[in-house]
């Protein structure tokens, strides 16, 4: 295992000097398959995300349904102005502790190498009744109300943010982005 930590190193630290040709190529040459179509910095996240997993293995099966019933939960949770994060960091947190009570052993990863950022974290933001959210676009002003369970826009409610931002602008939007209560992560 200790050599596979180092050739990880030094994959891992050559990543930020290639270029989007090369990490596509790099992509192929380890059997990933056919890359995504991303922006270059992000393509260079999932590629040292995926080099450490073939290392030190990926999350549980568990860990990712929980995650991923975190997510679906998030979602509904921001559209409704309810806090996200707690019913997904206890998710989480059941999965990384064993009927013991221990937290099962894991190799340490190692960091990522200068050049390959880290997404922030996500800005948890509770939306209250009574709030305004107000965003120009082509030069209208559109302003939402939060209402207990749902929004109101032009006197007429919306389940979610999103479904707002597809009426304004005629395509798909993520609603909170599309207002500006949560960054690009």
């Amino acid at each position: 295992m200790r050599g596979d930590s180092l050739e990880l190193a030094d994959e891992l630290a050559a990543i930020p000097s290639l270029t989007m040709s090369k990490l596509v190529e790099r992509w192929r040459v380890l059997g990933l398959g056919e890359p995504p179509r991303l922006p270059l910095p992000l393509m260079q996240r999932l590629l040292a995300q995926l080099l450490q997993e073939q290392v030190y293995g990926g999350l549980s099966a568990k860990a990712m349904r929980q995650l991923e019933a975190a997510a679906g939960a998030a979602t509904n949770d921001v559209s409704k102005g309810v806090s996200a994060g707690s019913s997904a960091s206890r998710l989480v947190s059941q999965d990384a502790a064993d009927p013991s009570g221990e937290a099962p052993a894991r190799p340490a990863l190692p960091l990522l190498p200068k050049g390959i950022a880290r997404p922030s974290p996500s800005r948890q933001v509770i939306l209250t009744t009574g709030t305004r959210l107000v965003r120009e676009w082509n030069g209208r002003t559109i302003s939402v109300e939060v209402v207990d369970d749902h929004f109101v826009w032009n006197d007429a409610p919306y389940r979610s943010l999103s479904e707002i931002a597809r009426a304004v602008t005629g395509t798909r939007w993520s609603g909170p982005r599309f207002f500006g209560i949560v960054g690009r992560g």
